[in-house]
């Protein structure tokens, strides 16, 4: 795999909030409707979420029919729509905030076929002002062609903190809204 991708000379690596739970503390979804993690959208990726080693989370993402592509292969974009999520959790994890999506980079290494069970394992690599640097790598560790050993797409990302009002501007447009226990600018 091969990227163009460079981490700044100023990269600043975040201390764990004082309440972080540690390794192996499931992640919340940070609502239902959420296309990647959530419980209410019947079309979504479904992935659950737990903490990882220091400023990492782990993710799972069970390749399902509907996400085929290829002929018995995972659709690019959904592996695309499982790193953003994955990142973005940890980001949520490791800084306590909410982020956006800036830039995006993903290197496909080996097809991954349908009826797999994707590891995917995301990381804040450091921030800069309000952005946030991350870097994720996914394994198959179950079905088809399992190699926990063997990284079969990478992928880096560039988020930007935002507060709860960059959500209030698409309120209107939801598909249903959070609800009043969930605050969606914090998982």
């Amino acid at each position: 795999m091969s990227s163009t991708w460079t981490l700044p000379d100023d990269l600043v690596v975040p201390e764990l909030p004082a309440d972080h739970p540690g390794p192996g503390a499931p992640i919340p979804q940070h609502w239902g409707r959420c296309f990647g993690c959530g419980d209410d959208q019947p079309s979504g990726l479904k992935m659950d979420f737990v903490i990882g080693e220091g400023l990492e989370v782990i993710g799972r993402l069970e390749v399902a029919n509907r996400f085929q592509g290829g002929p018995g292969f995972i659709h690019g974009g959904i592996l695309m729509t499982a790193f953003d999520e994955a990142q973005g959790m940890a980001c949520s994890a490791a800084l306590r905030a909410a982020v956006v999506t800036g830039h995006f980079e993903t290197d496909f290494a080996r097809p991954i076929p349908l009826g797999s069970v994707l590891e995917i394992r995301a990381r804040v690599e450091g921030t800069v002002r309000r952005k946030v640097y991350t870097s994720a790598d996914a394994r198959i560790v179950d079905g088809p062609l399992a190699d926990p050993e063997v990284v079969v797409a990478s992928s880096s990302g560039l988020f930007v903190t935002v507060g709860h009002e960059h959500f209030e501007k698409g309120r209107r447009f939801a598909d249903g809204l959070p609800g009043p226990d969930r605050d969606v600018s914090a998982f």
